[in-house]
C-alpha cells in the first residue's frame, strides 16, 4: 500500500504560535522550539490567517506576520490580506489554495490550531487535526495537546514512520490489517506487545501511543478517506463500546466528517474467554463470537443522535477496529455481520498474534444480523497464512524503537 510523508504543518496564529494580550513568553519559547523542531526534521511551516494582526514591540506597533517570517525564516504566510486569490478560511477552497501552492496532498499535512474555526478548517480540508490548549481551551475538537512538548513528540515518534502496516490482507472486499506482531515470548516484539496488551486490556500502559499509531497509520496510508463509519469491537462481556479506543475513533472519525457509532456491535450474551475455556478443557471455536454478537439496527452517531433510519446500506463501508487479532474470529464476525446489511467492511487490528494464521468464515446464508442468532456448522473459508501477509518486518521494528522513544522523548539537540 502507498504511504504518504509527512511533509508540512499549517499553523494556525491565535492561541497556537502565540496568545492574543500580553504574550506568554514561557510557552512562546516552546513554540520557538516547534519551530527549530520543524526545520530539523524538514518539515515545512505554513501559517494561513484571514485577519490583520499587529504586535507591540519597544513601543513600536508591527505587523505580526512580518514578525512572525522574521522569527522563522523558513515559515509560509497565506493570508489574502497580501493577496485577494486566496480564498478565506475555514472554506476548503483555502486548504486547497495553500495544498496546491506548496505541491502537497492532503495527508502529507497535519493542521495545528485552537478554536472551532481551525477545527472546520481542517475538517473542510480533509486534513487531521491536532488542537493545541497550551495557550487557552477554546473547542473539544481534535486531538488535545496540553503542552507544545506533546504536539512534537506525536509528530515525531508517530507521524514520520516509514513502515505503517506489518499485516496487510487484500482479497476482493475483503480488507484487514495490523501495525505489528503480537507475541510475549519473542523477544523483539515483547516489551512493545506488553505493552499493547496492557493499553488493549486494561487501560495501562501507554494507551495514546497505541492510538495515535493506529490514527497515523490510517491517516497516512489514506484509509480515512475510503470510510464511512467507525466502530470497535466490544469485549467479551456482554454489552457494547470498547472504551479504551472509542474517544480517539470519534475524534479521528469526526476530523474526516465521519460518524463514531460505539453502540453499532452488540455483545448479547457474555462470551467465553479462550484462557477459561483451557481451564476447563473446553475446546472453543469461531462460533463462539458468531452466537454472542449482533448489530444495533439504530446506532447513536458520536454518542449523540440515534438514527431514524438503518444507516449501514449497500454502498456505505465500516472501519471495524479490534485490539489483539489471533485467529480474526472477532473481526470475522463483524465483518460477517456489517455485510449482511450490504455494507463493506475495513477490519484493523493494534497487533496480529504471531504464527498465527487467520481464518475467514465460509458462506452462513441468509440471517438477521439485528438480531440474535443461532449458527451451527459455518464453515471455515480461505485461510490467509501468516507468513504470506506479513508484508513488512520493518513495521515491528520501526514500532518498538518508536514506542521506546515515544516514553523517554525529549526536545533534539540536533
Amino acid at each position: 500500500m502507498d504511504a504518504r510523508k509527512l511533509k508540512g504543518v499549517i499553523l494556525s496564529v491565535e492561541d497556537t504560535l502565540l496568545n492574543m494580550g500580553q504574550i506568554n513568553q514561557a510557552v512562546f519559547s516552546e513554540v520557538v522550539r516547534l519551530m527549530a523542531f520543524f526545520k530539523l526534521r524538514g518539515i515545512r511551516p505554513v501559517l494561513m490567517a484571514n485577519q490583520a494582526r499587529t504586535i507591540k514591540l519597544g513601543g513600536v506597533t508591527r505587523d505580526l506576520y512580518g514578525y512572525l517570517e522574521e522569527q522563522f525564516d523558513d515559515l509560509v504566510v497565506f493570508t489574502r490580506l497580501r493577496d485577494s486569490a486566496i480564498p478565506p478560511k475555514p472554506k476548503a477552497a483555502a486548504t486547497e489554495y495553500v495544498l496546491k501552492a506548496m505541491n502537497w496532498a492532503s495527508n502529507e499535512v497535519v493542521y495545528i490550531g485552537s478554536n472551532d474555526d481551525d477545527m472546520r478548517t481542517a475538517v473542510n480540508g480533509n486534513i487531521l487535526f491536532l488542537r493545541a490548549i497550551w495557550y487557552s481551551h477554546n473547542t473539544n475538537y481534535g486531538f488535545e495537546f496540553k503542552e507544545v512538548k506533546e504536539i512534537a513528540r506525536f509528530i515525531d515518534t508517530l507521524c514520520l514512520r516509514a513502515h505503517f502496516w506489518s499485516h496487510v490482507i487484500k482479497d476482493g472486499d475483503f480488507e484487514f490489517y495490523a501495525l505489528a506482531p503480537f507475541s510475549t515470548y519473542k523477544e523483539a516484539f515483547r516489551k512493545y506487545s506488553e505493552n499493547g496488551r496492557a493499553a488493549a486490556k486494561f487501560g495501562q500502559g501507554d494507551v495514546d501511543f497505541w492510538l495515535g499509531a493506529l490514527v497515523t497509520s490510517m491517516y497516512f496510508t489514506g484509509i480515512h478517506s475510503r470510510i464511512d463509519y467507525v466502530t470497535s469491537y466490544p469485549g467479551h462481556q456482554a454489552g457494547f463500546d470498547n472504551n479504551k479506543m472509542s474517544g480517539d475513533l470519534m475524534t479521528f472519525a469526526k476530523c474526516f466528517r465521519k460518524s463514531y457509532l460505539h453502540n453499532l456491535v452488540i455483545r448479547h450474551t457474555t462470551a467465553i474467554k479462550s484462557q477459561t475455556a483451557r481451564n476447563l478443557g473446553a475446546a472453543l471455536d469461531h462460533h463462539n463470537q458468531l452466537n454472542t454478537i449482533m448489530l444495533n439496527q439504530l446506532p447513536a452517531r458520536n454518542y449523540t443522535t440515534e438514527y431514524k433510519n438503518a444507516p449501514l446500506q449497500r454502498g456505505k463501508t465500516v472501519l471495524l477496529v479490534d485490539d489483539i487479532c489471533t485467529k480474526g474470529y472477532s473481526l470475522e464476525t463483524g465483518r460477517k455481520l456489517i455485510e449482511a446489511t450490504g455494507a463493506k467492511t475495513i477490519l484493523i487490528s493494534w497487533l496480529k498474534t504471531i504464527n498465527t494464521d487467520y481464518w475467514s468464515f465460509g458462506a452462513i446464508g441468509n440471517f438477521n444480523p439485528y438480531q440474535k442468532n443461532t449458527f451451527r456448522n459455518v464453515p471455515i473459508g480461505k485461510i490467509y497464512g501468516y507468513h504470506s501477509y506479513h508484508v513488512d518486518g520493518a513495521a515491528s521494528e520501526e514500532l518498538a524503537e518508536q514506542l521506546e522513544q515515544y516514553i523517554n522523548w525529549d526536545w533534539p539537540v540536533s
